[in-house]
């Protein structure tokens, strides 16, 4: 897929894969709408790149966890006659802790972020997408798509979401002019761990991360390649959970992160 003159949606734009996205799509020509809470940032991000690379760049401040804010969102833009070619669903976050740690405002924000949003999102410009001669959507999941993960349940689950449902979609529109593919990223260097884990209770220092340019570079790659998802990071201890039984992968993660977040007894 050619990618000049292509609007892409990018939501979380204002940091981390997000930011990276945006500036990857821009120096291939493409323009930009770029959606997070942070509107200074993002239209820092935006003068650059039309100053850089002479192309469009759209601002929406908006929090997605927020019920009926990806609705809003999107009339929004229809009402400011922008046509979004793609959109890359990455914004999304997680916790690190004990489950009961953490309020029950903040879960039901991160169900709505990282899955009704991104859903209603895809939902909405289906349609729309439909009547391109070509389109696609990008969703961000992780690779805790793959796996439970204790100590971060909510997270991973609603990351395994976007993945089952990513790849649903991948059959439905195998045979349209919808391009459809998942990002599923191991650890990557970016602020998501400042808000997985406020309090600094684990120690990455030795965890090997991609920068996040080198991640949306490889899922603009896997996406324009035609597959349905792609993995950066971490593949090899996932191939070797799948020889394990899930009891046994529970239990290795779960002691990981025990000694990672310093909870062992």
């Amino acid at each position: 897929m050619n990618l000049k003159g292509k609007t892409i949606l990018i939501t979380g734009a204002s940091s981390g894969i997000g930011e990276s996205f945006a500036y990857l799509l821009a120096s291939k020509g493409a323009h930009t709408v770029l959606v997070a809470r942070s509107k200074a940032k993002l239209d820092q991000i935006a003068q650059e790149i039309q100053d850089k690379y002479q192309v469009n760049a759209w601002v929406y401040q908006k929090d997605l966890g927020i019920v009926s804010s990806a609705q809003e969102l999107y009339q929004e833009i229809k009402g400011d006659g922008v046509d979004v070619d793609i959109i890359i669903n990455n914004a999304g976050f997680g916790k690190w802790g004990k489950f009961e740690e953490f309020s029950l405002e903040t879960y039901t924000s991160m169900i709505q972020l990282n899955i009704n949003s991104l859903m209603e999102l895809c939902y909405l410009f289906i349609e729309d997408f439909k009547e391109k001669s070509e389109s696609g959507i990008i969703n961000v999941g992780s690779t805790a798509s793959f796996i439970p993960v204790p100590y971060s349940s909510v997270y991973a689950a609603t990351k395994s979401f976007v993945l089952y449902f990513t790849e649903g979609l991948v059959g439905e529109f195998a045979d349209t002019n919808i391009r459809i593919s998942c990002l599923c990223p191991g650890s990557t260097a970016s602020n998501f761990s400042a808000v997985a884990d406020p309090n600094k209770q684990a120690d990455t220092s030795t965890t090997n991360s991609l920068s996040s340019d080198e991640v949306a570079r490889l899922g603009l790659e896997a996406f324009q390649a035609g597959k349905h998802y792609v993995v950066t990071g971490r593949r090899m201890q996932l191939k070797i959970f799948k020889f394990l039984s899930r009891k046994r992968v529970i239990t290795l993660i779960a002691d990981y992160w025990k000694k990672l977040l310093g909870l062992e007894k």
